[in-house]
């Protein structure tokens, strides 16, 4: 029998996914299953599916760009993101978000941000090298970073830094010099390759901070794909001559718009071509990674990328990226796309807002 949104049974996986979260405890696998029952119910594409592969294989991610995968027709979507495309792609995917489930989104971003973001600080100065949620109401990255600064970040001195016409390099120089006055720690957010754009503009014109001690840069995506590709370590390297941030206060975090949750770097132990670092799961998401071949679970190597998390309430919970990752005692670090030439994510429109020339 389908599930509807406003059927005990929804009350009930929502009430479990918030506490999953709020707890930290091991891998639901009850919660996890819940999940599977509710696909299988309300998406017959999705049961076929399991059937002829089997249940729980994630669902892959050109499948959201075919048609909204939406659990709840008896409820009008409070939030829609879509992907911001992959080179060559006909369409975009999407994501709808119920009430309950735009709720839930809320609570892992603060979640995992406290942990990998904000840990040990207290009100920290959030910058945010993305549009502002108002003006790409669309993108996802937009709204969560825009909720990491509003529940955890400084509300007199956090801004956006990138409008229209790129990064407004005279507002951040502001902030930047304002934080370093009153010694208040820093924290830069935004898209990879926003931070090579910004330290290239930077460098260039000979600017430079030594910003406050736990001072951090949370870069979101990577460069595989790109004209011009960097290591990890060669933009931490960039990131401390520009703005004294130490390489340890520079973390990397992957997310999806098919997805809720975010995965941070776990280990500093570099893995990947360009030095990526394993990112680690939680008691609510978790990477895995796929023989691109038989299609098995592997340990050690390299193949698919798959993401399970218990905190998508309105279409399923586990995706299978067509992300590149290398499987490691360490975690699974995310190398890039398996299709040759194509870049995926927020970040590939990000990068030609904020490149700007030295003059």
């Amino acid at each position: 029998m389908t599930w509807k949104y406003a059927d005990p049974r929804t009350e009930q996986v929502f009430c479990r996914i918030a506490e999953t979260i709020d707890t930290r405890s091991r891998w639901d696998s009850e919660l996890e299953s819940m999940l599977i029952e509710l696909a299988q119910e309300n998406s017959p594409s999705v049961a076929r599916y399991w059937a002829r592969t089997e249940v729980g294989r994630g669902i892959p991610d050109r499948a959201f760009r075919q048609g909204a995968l939406y659990w709840f027709e008896d409820q009008v979507p409070a939030r829609t993101f879509k992907t911001s495309g992959t080179t060559g792609a006909q369409s975009r995917g999407e994501a709808h978000y119920s009430p309950r489930g735009l709720e839930l989104l809320r609570q892992t971003i603060v979640g995992h941000a406290r942990q990998h973001v904000t840990p040990g600080l207290e009100s920290p100065v959030i910058l945010r090298l993305v549009p502002d949620e108002r003006a790409v109401p669309d993108m996802i990255m937009a709204y969560g970073m825009g909720v990491i600064a509003s529940e955890l970040g400084d509300p007199e001195n956090s801004a956006v830094v990138v409008g229209p016409t790129g990064v407004d390099f005279d507002l951040l120089a502001e902030r930047l010099d304002r934080a370093v006055a009153a010694d208040q720690p820093v924290v830069l957010i935004g898209g990879s390759f926003v931070f090579v754009n910004v330290c290239d503009y930077l460098e260039g014109i000979g600017r430079s901070w030594r910003l406050p001690a736990g001072s951090r840069m949370i870069d979101a995506g990577g460069f595989k794909g790109r004209s011009r590709e960097l290591d990890v370590d060669t933009l931490r390297a960039a990131v401390g001559r520009v703005f004294g941030i130490e390489a340890s206060g520079c973390v990397n975090l992957f997310g999806m718009t098919e997805l809720a949750s975010q995965l941070y770097d776990g280990s500093d132990v570099a893995l990947g071509p360009l030095a990526e670092r394993p990112k680690g799961g939680s008691a609510f998401v978790e990477p895995r990674v796929r023989d691109s071949q038989t299609m098995g679970y592997i340990q050690d190597g390299s193949g698919l990328l798959e993401v399970a998390d218990l905190c998508i309430l309105d279409r399923p919970y586990v995706v299978l990226t067509g992300d590149l990752a290398i499987a490691s005692p360490h975690g699974v670090a995310i190398i890039g796309r398996a299709e040759r030439g194509q870049t995926r994510g927020c970040s590939l429109s990000l990068d030609s807002l904020t490149r700007k020339e030295v003059a």
